[in-house]
């Protein structure tokens, strides 16, 4: 049994002036809908944040039904949902969210919502920040900078972490950290995936796959049907490591797969080893072999505990096994209850393919060894911008920053090195962050707002300061790639996705004061 309560958002003063102004009615608060519910469907999915709630009402107006009393339910509304077995049964809460949306037709008799619960917020606001300890703390800090508070984390969650967030979703950072636990996991030869959830209106992590107890789905009893397709459309079962001069270094091959489906390659390009750290290009390279995927779906009666994330049993026709699932969506309608599953097989021992490694050079990686002699290839700004660019992308070029895909403004600083004092001391002074290195821009007077003013070496800064790439001279940059993970001269700078808003004229000779952050 289902019972669905609505309460209005907050009132802002001006709204709460104007009723009393008017002795308009009280606010619903906690306003049992069920009796206008007309059809309900509940969904989630493991490539979303949150659970989404879409229900239909009976509707009409007071001019064309004197009798009908109409719900007016608002957007920010907060929409609870309820379930129990029998009439003698607690309830349990299984959605509490915000209505998004909602949609009314004139000549229908319906009115249409849809919500999503509090992990939406997380996936629709961004954050800059830097985060550092564990796992578990960066979570709270994460969730404490939107405004979402945290209920129940497992224990375990406690792998280092450094990691800096520039103008991230509060969802993509959350995945980043729970990556890295799994990653530490791995390591430690536990095989462990996490999986955020918001219950009560709080963020909580479970552990990705735990089963559902006592629930068998058979033909015989709650499965009216069920899918499977296999599919080798993403297939990759060869990779050939290849290092900054393009050379390869290593191969890596799938051979069973390759002679029942055909070679399907992909390069890896190799990265090169970072002070106080081990770079595994072996495992990074395995890690882009993809093999056979298979997916399965059923259609059957509801069962409020059979949510995304968790697994359940299957014992039918076309399926037997555990399987995880993946995504979920609970249909209520008519007193009936229905659920369509999709699935991802859990083999009691997943197989191991047998990979064949072939070594045949050792990689090199260009201008590694200055690097690592001069301040990791941190120059004094003293060459020409032409010299400058050249030696500057010989020492950087092609490479993973150590703030990965955040690190544009670390490359133009360490590139940029060689010939802008300016950018040089950003280098020295660890400048990474694109609003900082903006700001002394400004302060040093090279920051301009005529971007159709551009000389080689300047650098060019877009949207809200949120990229940073070095002009060529010739209509395209240097810059990092975050979608590559590595330094790259690309054609054409216009390509960002991002207007250009501003200039850094490190073209010119400028040096900054070190006390008051002024230009000398």
């Amino acid at each position: 049994m289902l019972s669905i309560r609505y309460s209005d958002p907050p009132e802002t003063e001006k709204e709460t002036k104007a009723r009393k102004d008017s002795k308009g009615a009280e606010p619903k608060n906690n306003f049992d809908i069920t009796n206008y519910v007309q059809k309900l469907a509940w969904s989630g999915d493991s490539q979303q944040a949150a659970r989404k709630l879409e229900f239909s009402i009976a509707y009409n107006t007071p001019d064309k039904d004197k009798v009908f009393v109409p719900l007016d339910l608002k957007i920010g509304g907060f929409i609870y949902l309820f379930y129990r077995e029998k009439d003698t049964d607690p309830e349990i809460e299984l959605f509490q969210g915000r209505i998004f949306y909602r949609k009314r037709v004139t000549n229908s008799y319906t009115f249409d919502f849809s919500c999503f619960d509090d992990l939406i917020y997380l996936a629709k606001s961004n954050i800059r920040a830097v985060i550092t300890g564990t796992v578990a703390a960066g979570i709270q800090q994460v969730c404490k900078e939107i405004g979402i508070p945290v209920g129940t984390l497992p224990d375990g969650l406690d792998a280092s972490v450094d990691y800096i967030a520039d103008d991230k979703s509060g969802t993509e950072v959350l995945r980043a950290l729970l990556d890295i636990q799994q990653t530490a996991d791995k390591a430690a030869k536990k095989d462990t995936y996490y999986l955020p959830v918001c219950i009560n209106g709080q963020v909580n992590v479970i552990k990705k796959g735990e089963l559902v107890d006592g629930y068998v789905a058979t033909a015989d009893t709650n499965t009216f049907s069920t899918e499977h397709s296999e599919s080798i459309e993403d297939m990759v079962n060869r990779i050939k490591a290849v290092d900054d001069n393009g050379t390869i270094c290593q191969m890596f091959t799938i051979n069973d797969d390759v002679t029942h489906y055909g070679m399907i390659q992909k390069i890896y390009k190799m990265q090169p080893p970072k002070p106080d750290e081990t770079v595994d290009n072996v495992t990074a390279a395995k890690a882009q072999l993809v093999r056979l995927k298979d997916e399965s779906s059923m259609k059957g009666l509801g069962n409020v505990q059979c949510i995304t994330g968790y697994s359940i049993k299957v014992q039918e026709e076309q399926l037997t096994g555990t399987f995880y699932i993946k995504s979920d969506t609970h249909n209520f309608e008519n007193n009936v209850h229905t659920m369509d599953l999709t699935l991802e097989y859990i083999p009691d021992q997943p197989e191991q393919p047998e990979i064949e490694q072939v070594d045949y050079a050792a990689p090199v990686f260009n201008s590694s060894k200055d690097r690592m002699e001069n301040k990791q290839g941190i120059s004094n700004g003293s060459a020409d911008v032409d010299a400058g660019i050249s030696a500057g992308w010989d020492a950087w070029g092609g490479q993973t920053m150590d703030n990965g895909r955040e690190g544009c403004a670390e490359f133009v600083g360490k590139c940029g090195s060689y010939y802008s004092p300016f950018l040089a001391q950003e280098a020295n002074n660890g400048v990474v962050y694109c609003p900082t290195m903006v700001a002394d821009a400004d302060a040093a007077g090279l920051l301009s707002y005529d971007t159709s003013d551009l000389q080689k070496g300047d650098v060019i800064v877009y949207g809200d300061d949120d990229h940073v790439v070095i002009y060529d001279g010739q209509g395209g940059y240097y810059g990092n790639s975050s979608s590559r993970n590595v330094t790259v001269h690309g054609s054409d700078y216009t390509e960002m996705g991002m207007p250009v808003t501003k200039v850094i004229k490190a073209s010119r000779g400028v040096t900054m004061n070190e006390e008051n952050r002024q230009p000398i």
